[in-house]
């Protein structure tokens, strides 16, 4: 019941404004260039097309989204690793990738990794700090903003998330 409150309040906030995810992939990266440099992994980004990609939403939320999933790919790749962060386009829909060469994610974990509280490995995340809120905060942003978050991963070989969201209308 508190979940879907909390999902309640994003739906009214997020379809407000008109967002350039440009702008967005481009801040996330600045942003957290230093970090990456810090853990010794090299951050890529790749925005793949020309023209501005808008979607209508809250800036902030969708900031955070991409954060979220970046800081992860960051935290779980070992020194002389990478993290693509990659903006496209398929249609009516945007495409933003976030892959990793980490560690993975194990295929019976995946199904659990959208939980609140849920940590792939508990040791690790005391480590980094995580909570098991960072992945569920994501994954209800995504909806909050009528698109969706999809999981690839291969422990030892990394793992990339995907998030489709619908282009603002012209």
């Amino acid at each position: 019941m508190e979940r879907r409150g909390w999902l309640s309040r994003q739906n009214q906030y997020s379809h407000s404004d008109r967002v350039s995810l440009h702008d967005i992939v481009s801040d996330v990266a600045e942003e957290l260039a230093p970090l990456a440099m810090a853990a010794g992994v090299k951050l890529i980004t790749d925005i793949r097309v020309q023209q501005s990609l808008e979607v209508m939403g809250n800036e902030q939320q969708l900031y955070r989204l991409l954060t979220n999933l970046v800081t992860n790919g960051i935290q779980y790749t070992a020194a002389d690793g990478k993290v693509n962060l990659t903006l496209d386009r398929y249609q009516q829909e945007a495409l933003i990738a976030i892959q990793d060469t980490g560690i993975g994610i194990a295929p019976m974990q995946q199904t659990r990794i959208f939980d609140r509280f849920y940590r792939v490995n508990s040791d690790r995340s005391r480590i980094t700090g995580g909570f098991g809120l960072g992945l569920p905060i994501a994954a209800a942003i995504a909806q909050a903003h009528q698109g969706s978050i999809h999981l690839q991963s291969q422990p030892g070989k990394g793992t990339t998330f995907t998030i489709r969201l619908p282009l603002k209308r012209r």
